[in-house]
Formats: structure tokens, sequence, C-alpha cells
């Protein structure tokens, strides 16, 4: 896989070279990074910093446990750490594995470091405090202004213990329209000891104004080889339990690790799959029961109802290549008997149909369609399969 195929870089270098470091601050190579699958990112940091020519703000952008908090992180501990002098005097790298600051800053406890996200707490007349401002909901949905004016407090003083202040705002889109007025104005007057970083899903889901004063880089999924070598060789994984997840992971190494170490995540992808057979399989009242709870759950939880219309995707997906006995290449590995049983019960027609309507039901939903209707109608769209005719399930 060639860099280009994880990462795709905006340099915007002309707009960004008033608020670079001064280009005459040589550093050593960056080694030592916790991001992998995204080599371009990594490379191109890594000779900015080498450089001195980091932008005072950048934007990483890619789907859900992509690795742009990790990134973020790195990025944090690479600006705060300095080289360790060998036995002979060199300094041939910055090893951001053995750094003191990288290891305060990857436990959360270093002073000049901060992630901000909607459940940041706040600091009002030096008291922690959870509540709102003008109406502005908090909690898990935003990022209010409040949090954006604390770290413009936070940015007017020096840094404590490192180089660099860092500000990383993960879930920048998230912020509320007053926040990213606020926000633009350290944008526009940077500081040369504060780095901001923003994350998010995509470019477009912040204000125009926002993106062009920052660099950004997009990440894209990882390929499954390299995901399952980096789940072998650092976390341990044996060689079925890596080639699984791999798979499950879409090319997001994050949910991988995460999966790893957490069990239950995996069994609810599994109770996933058995779901969706067994919604073909059932009534119409089994499918508006189902649709009234997953429009239910959107008001709750919007994420993981989105997260459920991807697997729905990847489950169709399967059922298609099943259909042309493919089953080497399907991304559910451990449940092909049961994709099987489904697909030769159906049409190529049909499962083309199935899968436009669960795109469209997706489209709808991230556009906040009322989504009881939008899951009714999907329940109305998709194909019914005999369970008679699928044996797995009465297993």
């Amino acid at each position: 896989m060639t860099e280009a195929d994880s990462v795709s870089i905006d340099t915007r270098e002309d707009d960004m070279q008033s608020a670079s470091e001064s280009s005459g601050t040589i550093r050593p190579p960056i080694v030592g990074w916790k991001t992998f699958g995204h080599p371009g990112a990594t490379n191109l940091l890594s000779k900015s910093s080498e450089t001195g020519r980091l932008a005072h703000a950048y934007l990483i952008t890619g789907p859900e446990k992509i690795g742009k908090r990790t990134l973020a992180i790195d990025m944090a501990c690479m600006v705060n750490s300095e080289p360790a002098v060998d036995m002979f005097g060199a300094a041939p790298n910055i090893d951001l594995n053995t750094s003191q600051q990288a290891e305060r800053i990857r436990r959360g406890v270093h002073s000049d470091v901060e992630v901000i996200d909607p459940d940041t707490e706040l600091e009002i007349d030096n008291r922690p405090t959870r509540g709102s401002e003008d109406g502005e909901e908090r909690g898990r949905q935003t990022i209010s202004i409040l949090h954006v004016r604390q770290m413009i407090r936070q940015s007017a003083t020096k840094p404590f213990e490192g180089s660099k202040k860092v500000f990383i705002f993960d879930g920048a889109h998230r912020m509320v329209e007053a926040a990213s007025i606020a926000f633009l104005k350290t944008l526009e007057e940077p500081s040369d000891d504060v780095l901001i970083i923003l994350t998010a899903p995509n470019a477009d889901l912040l204000p125009q104004t926002v993106v062009s004063r920052c660099q950004t880089i997009e990440l894209r999924p990882v390929h499954t080889e390299v995901i399952k070598v980096e789940l072998i060789e650092q976390f341990g994984a044996d060689e079925e339990q890596a080639r699984q997840l791999s798979r499950l992971a879409r090319g997001c190494p994050g949910w991988a690790i995460e999966a790893m170490n957490d069990p239950t995540i995996l069994d609810a992808h599994n109770q996933a799959v058995l779901r969706f057979a067994e919604i073909i399989t059932g009534n119409v009242e089994e499918r508006f029961r189902y649709a009234r709870q997953t429009g239910n759950q959107f008001w709750r939880d919007r994420l993981a109802v989105l997260a459920e219309m991807q697997r729905w995707l990847e489950w169709w997906r399967d059922v298609a290549i099943m259909r042309h006995e493919l089953g080497e290449i399907v991304t559910n590995v451990e449940w092909t008997d049961l994709l099987s049983e489904v697909a030769g019960e159906l049409k190529e027609d049909q499962i083309t149909a199935a899968v436009t309507a669960v795109q469209s039901a997706l489209v709808a939903l991230e556009a906040n369609a009322v989504p009881q209707l939008t899951l009714e109608v999907l329940m109305l769209d998709l194909p019914w399969v005999d369970p008679v005719k699928v044996p797995s399930l009465g297993g």
C-alpha cells in the first residue's frame, strides 16, 4: 500500500507560511509514533518538524476509529519532546516511545496539553461545571462557546513544562456556531507557542472560514493486512483473532484495537449479524418493531444508529459476495454459512435493491430525516426470505 492510499494532505503552504515556525530550526527525525497505517501523515509531520515548518493549526479528518485522536496525541508528543543524546553525544532522533514528555501526554497528565470534547469539564470562577450558557445544550452533544473561551484564556499563558501548549478539539464538528466564531479569532492570530489540532469526520462539517486556516490531513481506511500485522506484533493477537478483527474493522484500526480489548464489542457485532438475518426472515410486525426501537435510539445516540446502517451495508455486501461463492473475501468470516443460505434465496437484483434502500436510508438519517419513518420505509423495501431456508438461525 502506498502512502497516498492512507492519507490525503492539503498543505496550503502559502497561506500557512506566516503562521509556521521559523525554517531555521532544525530537529532530528521523529520515531516511535503510536499512529500506524498512515505513513503519509507521519512522514509529512516528521519532515515539517525537522525543518521547523509546522503549521499553527491542523485539521485531521477521517471515519470514526481511523486514528484521528491517536495522531493528534502523537503530534502533541512530537512538539513537546526533545532528542535523547546517545553515548557519543549525538541526538539521532526524537523517540516518542522513550520521551518523558510523551509519556505524560499519553497518560493525560501533561499541564500543557488538553483534549477538548463535549465532555470536557469547564472552570468557571475556579469551580468545575458541566452547566450551559444561553440555552446551549451541554453534556454529550456539543462543544460550547465556554470551552473555547476557556481555551483562549489558557492559551494566553506560556507553556509550563513543555515547548508548546497544545489544544486538541476532538470532534470539532460538534462546535456550536457561537463557539466557531469565537474560535476563529484564535486561528487568525496564532501564538508561536500554541498548536491547535481539530478532528472531524470530514472538512465539510466545519465552517469554511475555520478549515481555510488549518492544514488538513485526511486519513483514509488502512489496509486489512496492515491492521492484522499490527494486532499480532504490537497487541499480541493470535493469527485467527487478528484476521477476524482486521476484516471487521473496515479499515479503522481503532475499532480493531478496542474490540480486541473489549469482547463485548465483537459480541454486539455478532448480535447485529443475527439481528439482520432475523429481520430479513421476519414478518412486518417484527420489522416495524425494529424500526420503532432504532428510531427512538436515534435521538439518544445518533452515531450508533448511523453505525448500524453501515453494518447493514456491510451485511448486504457479504450476501452479494456469497451469492457468487467468494467466501474468502467476506467481512463477516464467521457467518459464511448463514450468509450463503440467505444469498441462495435471493436474486441478484433483490440484493442490489436492498443495498440501494439501505444507502438511501443512511443518507436520509445523516440529513436528520424523521428516523422512525425512514426506517419503516427501509423495512418495507427489504426482501423477505423464508426462515425455513435459513437453518443457521435455528441452530
